[in-house]
């Protein structure tokens, strides 16, 4: 319970942020969520975690970039977050036409769906 709300707390400081920050690109440049995610700004921070969350809300419904991830309900935005950073880091020439299909492509080496 603690754990959820300070993700909740976290992510409303992150979220607050992006009303501060200049607007984004409408397809967000691959190379710019390991940026934002490992930047300190709340600008930064709200950014990454907006394409953490929408990739997970996206690959529960359909594949991204023709990637497929089985993300569990129960993951907290903390180990989202080192997932996809620790995989962006292990994967530094990786390739997707959007930030999200990097997402997914990290969250589907974690979360490889059942066959």
């Amino acid at each position: 319970m603690a754990q959820t709300m300070a993700n909740k707390h976290l992510l409303l400081l992150s979220l607050a942020g992006l009303l501060a920050a200049p607007a984004a690109h409408a397809l967000t440049d691959p190379g710019d969520i390991l940026k934002w995610c490992t930047q300190s700004s709340a600008a930064a921070s709200g950014r990454c975690l907006g394409y953490l969350l929408a990739a997970e809300d996206a690959l529960a419904a359909d594949s991204i970039e023709g990637v497929r991830a089985c993300v569990p309900r129960d993951i907290g935005l903390q180990q989202q977050h080192k997932i996809v950073v620790d995989w962006l880091r292990a994967n530094p020439s990786a390739t997707a036409a959007t930030a999200l299909g990097l997402v997914a492509r990290a969250y589907a080496e974690y979360f490889p769906c059942p066959r």
